[in-house]
């Protein structure tokens, strides 16, 4: 007695329907899993840049910022962390005056901002056309994070105002 009569490859039929939509599906979890992993790392280096350059950016008591001093140091920074891919990262930093303290005019308070670019590379099939940046073909969508740090700054002393 033959129960499947006339139902032959049935299985392999809806089999062939469903699991290039079920890998789609899959793939779109996966790749959202590694921009917010890839996130949360540009997050914290941006966070950490930014205190490196607030704490090594003056160079005197109550001096201006240095923003070719800051550089230097994230650049090194960044070469240690991120190895290889460092090259691939875009740092920019800018520094703005944020106020004068008033018992003190010389001494201006300043803050740092460092902005990461990164281009990520997606890593599976199908993604790309949705989760890209433009031009869609190359597969690459450019994470940014922007830190704000306060410059520290000592102060003068009440000798060498």
């Amino acid at each position: 007695m033959k129960i499947f009569h006339g139902k032959r490859g049935q299985v392999t039929v809806e089999l062939m329907l469903v699991l290039p939509v079920f890998m789609l599906v899959i793939f779109f979890v996966l790749e959202y899993g590694n921009l917010a992993y890839r996130t949360l790392v540009l997050n914290h280096a941006s966070y950490e840049f930014a205190r490196i350059a607030a704490l090594t950016g003056v160079d005197a008591p109550s001096g201006p910022a240095n923003r070719t001093t800051m550089m230097q140091k994230i650049d090194q920074s960044k070469r240690k962390v991120f190895g290889r891919e460092a090259e691939r990262l875009s740092v920019q930093i800018k520094v703005e005056n944020t106020g004068v303290d008033p018992m003190y005019r010389k001494h201006r308070h300043q803050d740092v901002l460092v902005t990461i670019t990164y281009p990520v590379k997606l890593l599976f099939p199908g993604t790309s056309y949705i989760l890209a940046d433009e031009p869609r073909r190359e597969g690459i969508r450019k994470i940014q994070t922007t830190a704000r740090m306060p410059v520290e700054k000592a102060y003068l002393s009440s000798d060498q105002r």
